[in-house]
């Protein structure tokens, strides 16, 4: 049976603030184990020069590289929508 403290520990542990922290926790935890099992090091060249990394370094040097490529990047759709709207009225 539930008791009234045990339904306010529950409540407070579903907190949005508690839940995202607890996903954020959960894959800190699965990229560390994504990292340790990822250490092989690789030889990546380029033109004229070459580096030995970890693969799992290169896979997350390549994944930022896209986010902020992404984040740079202009959206077309967006500007193309807004400036529609701003001529029609």
């Amino acid at each position: 049976m539930i008791e009234a403290g045990e339904s306010y520990l529950w409540d407070k542990l579903m907190d949005p603030m508690k839940a995202k922290t607890v996903i954020i926790l959960l894959l800190a935890v699965l990229l560390i184990i994504f990292a340790l099992q990822n250490t092989e090091l690789i030889h990546v060249k380029c033109l004229f020069w070459g580096i030995n990394i970890p693969l799992a370094l290169l896979i997350f040097v390549c994944f930022a590289v896209g986010v902020v490529i992404g984040i740079i990047l202009p959206r077309g759709g967006t500007k193309k929508k807004k400036v529609e709207k701003t001529a029609s009225q």
